[in-house]
C-alpha cells in the first residue's frame, strides 16, 4: 500500500512567539522616537502654516491695494485678518474702520509669540509692512518668522537649542 505524505509548511508556536516578542520590544523602544517626530512635525507645520498665512496677507493687500492687518492673540494662540478700504499708513490708528475677512488662524499645542507692535501686524500696499517677529514654540522645537518692514520679506528659521 502506498502512503502519500503531504507536508504543510506552517510556522510553529515558538517561532510566532518569538516573533511576536521581538515585535514588542522593538515598539517600546521606538514608541519615546515616534512622540518626538510627530511633535517636530508639528511645529515645523506649524511654523510652515504661518509663513502661508503671512504671504497671503502680503499679497492680498498689494493684489486688492488696501491694507491688511492680523490682530494676535497670545493668549489663545491665534490670528485673525482684517483689511481696510481707506488709505492706511499706520495700523494702530484707532480711528480706521476693519472689516473682519473670517480668515483666521489658530495653533494648537504651539505657543505663538508676538515681537510686533501692539500685536498688530500689518501688510500695506505699497510692498511693506510694520514688521516684527513672530515665534512658535513647543517643547520640541522653536521657530521665529521674521517680517521686514521696508521690503516685508517673510523669513523663517528654526532656533536651535
Amino acid at each position: 500500500m502506498n502512503v502519500m505524505r503531504t507536508h504543510t509548511n506552517a510556522f510553529t508556536l515558538i517561532e510566532i512567539i518569538t516573533v511576536v516578542a521581538v515585535v514588542g520590544i522593538l515598539a517600546a523602544t521606538l514608541s519615546p522616537n515616534i512622540d518626538g517626530w510627530i511633535g517636530k512635525s508639528k511645529i515645523k507645520t506649524a511654523a510652515d502654516e504661518l509663513q502661508q498665512y503671512l504671504a497671503f496677507m502680503k499679497g492680498e493687500s498689494f493684489s486688492r491695494g488696501v491694507a491688511i492687518k492680523a490682530k494676535i492673540d497670545e493668549d489663545n494662540n491665534s490670528m485673525a485678518i482684517y483689511s481696510s478700504d481707506e488709505l492706511v499708513s499706520n495700523c494702530q490708528n484707532s480711528e480706521i474702520d476693519w472689516n473682519d475677512m473670517n480668515n483666521n488662524l489658530d495653533f494648537k499645542n504651539v505657543e505663538l509669540i508676538s515681537e510686533v507692535d501692539n500685536d498688530e501686524l500689518c501688510f500695506f500696499p505699497d510692498g511693506s509692512s510694520n514688521g516684527g517677529t513672530l515665534t512658535l514654540k513647543s517643547k520640541h522645537g522653536e521657530y521665529e518668522i521674521g517680517i521686514l518692514s521696508a521690503t516685508a520679506f517673510i523669513e523663517s528659521k528654526k532656533i536651535e537649542e
